[in-house]
């Protein structure tokens, strides 16, 4: 853990691809500039307090998940919003957009440290440095800490699977799906060689919650969703994770030939009847690399999530704890909530207040008590 006073160690700036393209714009109480880092947009924003030796800091955000063909939505009144949040606090804002979509952990991490470097060599090196993001912005941000501790002062990831990605995608993704094509069949339909553009049939979908509500209320409960009506979204949702990830990948991740499942109606017929699937090494191991998150962290990480999250339990936001522990990290660890409903559904204050605990820890030395944030 570095002390805030001082500027951050010189490192060397390896070679980039500068941006093909730049556009700086000036507002009233910022200035933005665009441009393209390896394949990668990505828009940095830096309070005219700059200019005069004032600046803070820098906080490089990481996005969450975007379906592949999707827009940047960094021009969105919820992203204002978040880049204001910092902002006021005299911190520079830098976003990649990745130079892919998808699970893009792996190139996310490469381009929000290419895009780091070059605001260094643009602005100079900044006396502190954060790390944060939302959803798998989270998991970004995580190995980001782990892989660079000696540039970052501390991390914040929002609302993000903080275990094993390949363990946690399998149950919570992978059988999911899997039990409920065998609970409704001809719904969901076979999970691997899915090729490019496959969809989930939603109205199939629907069709059988509403033919079969008790069934599909057990299955609300079993998954811990609040209602029925929340199983197609989250269906369709890692239905396409899944299908993106085995193109990715190479090949289908997940093996449930030793999985024996319970907490159904009837866990002996499940066994004996829902669909088994080998998986394919080469794509095991990429998932194990994008990512297992180690533990190995040397600066305060403070991570916040939703008491309801229908996509993310919050087991799997705390599991980095058990993490931490093993690596004998504990102590830079503090996981708060938020008494909310939905996917990072955090207010504008929420956030702040989390960033201030954060920044509070990082340079005084004084961890945040873990709990609920109001």
């Amino acid at each position: 853990m570095k002390r805030m006073i001082f500027a951050l160690p010189l490192l060397a700036v390896l070679a980039i691809t500068l941006p093909a393209r730049i556009t700086v714009m000036a507002q009233a109480e910022t200035r933005v500039e665009t441009g393209q880092i390896n394949g990668a947009e990505f828009r940095i924003e830096v309070p005219d307090a700059a200019g005069s030796g004032q600046l803070a800091g820098l906080v490089m955000y990481c996005h969450g998940y975007q379906v592949v063909g999707t827009k940047n939505s960094w021009d969105s009144p919820r992203a204002q919003q978040l880049r204001e949040l910092f902002l006021s606090r005299g911190f520079a804002f830098a976003e990649s957009a990745y130079s892919t979509q998808g699970w893009a952990v792996k190139e996310a991490v490469e381009d929000t440290e290419a895009l780091r470097r070059y605001f260094v060599t643009k602005y100079g090196k900044p006396r502190e440095t954060y790390v944060t993001g939302h959803s798998m912005g989270g998991v970004i941000t995580t190995a980001t800490i782990e892989r660079y501790p000696e540039i970052y002062d501390g991390a914040m990831p929002m609302c993000g699977p903080l275990n094993d990605t390949l363990n946690g995608f399998q149950e919570r993704i992978f059988d999911m799906l899997v039990t409920f094509d065998f609970l409704f069949p001809g719904t969901v339909g076979p999970l691997s060689e899915l090729q490019p553009g496959a969809r989930l049939n939603g109205a199939k979908v629907k069709e059988a919650i509403d033919a079969s509500p008790e069934k599909a209320s057990m299955f609300t409960r079993r998954y811990s969703l609040s209602a029925p009506g929340d199983i197609l979204p989250v269906l369709n949702f890692f239905y396409e994770i899944n299908r993106e990830l085995q193109v990715r990948a190479g090949g289908n991740p997940f093996d449930n030939r030793n999985t024996i499942y319970d907490g159904f109606d009837d866990d002996v017929a499940l066994n004996r009847g829902v669909k088994r699937y080998k998986a394919d090494e080469k794509a095991r191991e990429y998932l194990r690399r994008h990512y297992s998150p180690t533990g190995r962290i040397a600066d305060p990480m403070l991570t916040i999530h939703t008491t309801y999250d229908q996509l993310l339990p919050g087991r799997y936001i705390s599991a980095y704890d058990a993490i931490a522990k093993q690596a004998g990290t504990q102590d830079l660890f503090v996981a708060k909530y938020v008494v909310a409903r939905g996917h990072c559904n955090f207010t504008a204050k929420q956030t702040a207040d989390a960033f201030d605990q954060l920044l509070d820890w990082a340079r005084n030395r004084k961890r945040p008590e873990s709990g609920e944030i109001k």
